[in-house]
């Protein structure tokens, strides 16, 4: 799970991510920043006008002299500020729209380097709101809120220098009112910014309970549960309606005090004006100027406390997204380039211990040592927990061990570079992934550019040509998402063929029958006879018939090696693979199969 983030500063965080997403686009933000100090200056100059116009006498008709030339002036001004707000908009909006891309792909790119155990207890919903929702709410700052707080900041502080300039007086009155408002926003801002974090893990929770129910739908469905999921994804978004109306009532309370104390105190400063006019003391135009100027200054701290809300529920995201950015469970990629390998790796184990950093209490392999040749293909086999995965994981470097070592070619598997050294190997995994896609870039997967005659081999090697063959667009058929148009042994041949494709030097197949039917697995069984030689193969299986085409067998129980040998051999030790094989009642019928079925087909090739 990951875990909240405290900052000293509230709001350290969101000044970091917009300092690190704008430094790129630094030229876009000071042409905005320009189109804005443009259109703040053109509105603090529309008072002036209008003093112009009214103590000139021209809107009260005693003086006509010079009333075009005014007007046009006063046109002049309008038009320029239409032009710096629209410029304003288009860059601002654009900018937050390139930002909020940005930190997208920067998340989900830090995300794709993390270690496994980062992803054991990850809410798959929850970063999915947090790549959403809450890259969107930086966008919205970026977009439009942080531009619409700019300008209202400096039509205040604008309008304040013009207040005092205008009459001093009434603008003492004014700056009482200034801090009479901002000490009641600032204490409900800093309530606002604590609910808008708890409103939005909320919604992240309700995201990751819908995320993993969707992915299971049949499941669901089988067992008659959407009743039961409905309520419990129901419960979950009424804690987040909760928590979003907790945080709605603050930011209502906080816009109340904000706009009710501003406006009120502006009726009270217009009442000290229009006294000082019948007494004389100042003119109507300058009455109607300072009444203006007033209504930017209390017009724009209503628009800044609504906008803070913005920035508090801005800050909330970007914490959010900081403790991904800053989650440290990467792999270091760096290191030596694997050797070459002719014919495959030699590989050795030596004395290797490991346990999982998400239970590092118990203890997966133990002293576990083994010397695989270059080119041999041993099979791994064991109960369930005998820690046979392990190996692979270890091998693909998705952990580091606790101790001992793994040797390629007499060189520490730590000290390869990570990304050339499985660019040497090809997995097949159990449960076969296909991506939504083309069937051809499925294969391509790991050999984008790889011909079609390139893919059609490696799907003839896989036993998967008489398929394809059947699909209206072959290669290029779509299979849809996760290959639901595949059936189980369709796409299991297709993951060997993308295995075979890579034209690795380590060939790792985990459980790659598993979950066959008897044809499937004869098709599969044929495809790994084909794909193991000219590499050194490790293969991982409960079926025994799946076995017996290594070159020698390795019996796992509890993170050790109990036994070595070849089937025949092994079920004549009457130990522990002789009692997998009678628990699986296969016995000289698989090797009957096995020897006119398996083997005839893969030396067609």
């Amino acid at each position: 799970m990951i875990t909240h983030m405290k900052t000293d500063k509230p709001y350290r965080s969101l000044r970091t991510t917009l300092s690190s997403l704008l430094t790129p686009h630094k030229g876009w933000a000071f042409s905005a920043l320009l189109a804005l100090l443009v259109g703040s200056a053109m509105s603090l100059s529309l008072p002036l006008m209008f003093r112009r116009l009214i103590d000139s006498g021209y809107l009260s008709g005693q003086k006509m002299d010079g009333l075009n030339a005014a007007f046009g002036v006063l046109l002049l001004l309008v038009f320029t500020l239409a032009a710096a707000s629209a410029t304003r908009y288009y860059l601002v909006t654009t900018l937050g729209e390139r930002v909020s891309t940005d930190l997208r792909t920067r998340v989900y790119s830090h995300l794709l380097v993390q270690r496994p155990e980062f992803f054991e207890s990850l809410k798959v919903g929850e970063v999915l709101s947090r790549l959403t929702a809450d890259t969107t709410l930086i966008q919205t700052l970026i977009g439009s809120s942080m531009s619409f707080a700019l300008r209202n900041g400096l039509t205040t502080i604008g309008g304040l220098i013009m207040l005092i300039l205008t009459s001093p007086k009434l603008s003492s009155a004014v700056l009482v009112l200034v801090v009479v408002v901002l000490v009641p926003v600032i204490i409900l801002a800093r309530r606002v910014r604590s609910l808008s974090r708890t409103s939005q893990d909320k919604l992240a929770d309700s995201s990751a309970i819908a995320q993993e129910v969707l992915n299971n739908i049949t499941i669901v469905q089988a067992f008659n549960q959407e009743h039961r999921q409905a309520e419990k994804f129901s419960m979950a978004s009424e804690l987040t309606y909760a928590a979003a109306k907790r945080r709605t009532v603050n930011r209502s309370g906080l816009m109340f005090v904000a706009i009710g104390l501003a406006f009120a105190g502006l009726i009270v400063v217009l009442w000290m004006g229009a006294n000082d006019v019948a007494k004389g003391v100042m003119s109507s135009g300058e009455l109607a100027q300072f009444v203006m100027y007033a209504a930017f200054v209390g017009g724009g701290f209503a628009a800044l406390s609504e906008v803070l809300g913005e920035f508090q529920r801005a800050a909330g995201a970007a914490e959010r997204l900081i403790e991904l950015l800053n989650l440290n469970t990467t792999l270091r990629r760096t290191g030596d380039a694997p050797p070459q390998a002719v014919g495959g790796f030699e590989i050795e184990f030596k004395n290797v211990e490991f346990r999982y950093p998400s239970a590092p209490d118990r203890t997966i392999l133990k002293n576990f040592s083994l010397k695989i040749p270059r080119g041999e293909t041993v099979a791994i086999v064991g109960p369930s927990g005998a820690g046979k995965s392990t190996l692979f994981n270890l091998l693909l470097r998705w952990y580091d061990l606790t101790s001992g070592e793994i040797l390629i070619e007499n060189q520490a598997l730590q000290s390869l570079h990570v990304d050339q050294w499985r660019a040497r190997c090809a997995y097949v995994s159990q449960e076969a992934v296909v991506f939504s896609g083309s069937l051809g870039d499925n294969i391509r997967y790991g050999n984008p550019a790889a011909s079609d005659s390139d893919v059609l081999k490696a799907l003839d090697d896989a036993a998967a040509t008489t398929f394809v063959n059947r699909l209206p667009d072959g290669i290029q058929t779509e299979v849809g998402e996760k290959g639901v148009r595949l059936s189980g042994g369709e796409r299991q041949r297709v993951s060997i063929a993308r295995a075979i494709l890579r034209n690795a030097s380590l060939l790792l197949l985990d459980e790659a029958t598993a979950s066959l039917d008897a044809e499937s697995e004869r098709l599969v069984q044929t495809a790994i006879e084909r794909s193991r030689h000219g590499r050194t193969t490790l293969i991982i299986a409960h079926r025994l018939a799946t076995v017996m085409a290594a070159d020698r067998i390795v019996v796992m129980n509890e993170g050790e090696i109990v036994e070595t040998g070849t089937h025949k051999s092994l079920v004549a030790q009457n130990g522990l693979y002789a009692k997998l094989a009678s628990l699986q009642f296969i016995d000289e019928a698989a090797e009957k199969t096995y020897d006119s079925l398996i083997r005839p087909a893969a030396q067609l090739n």
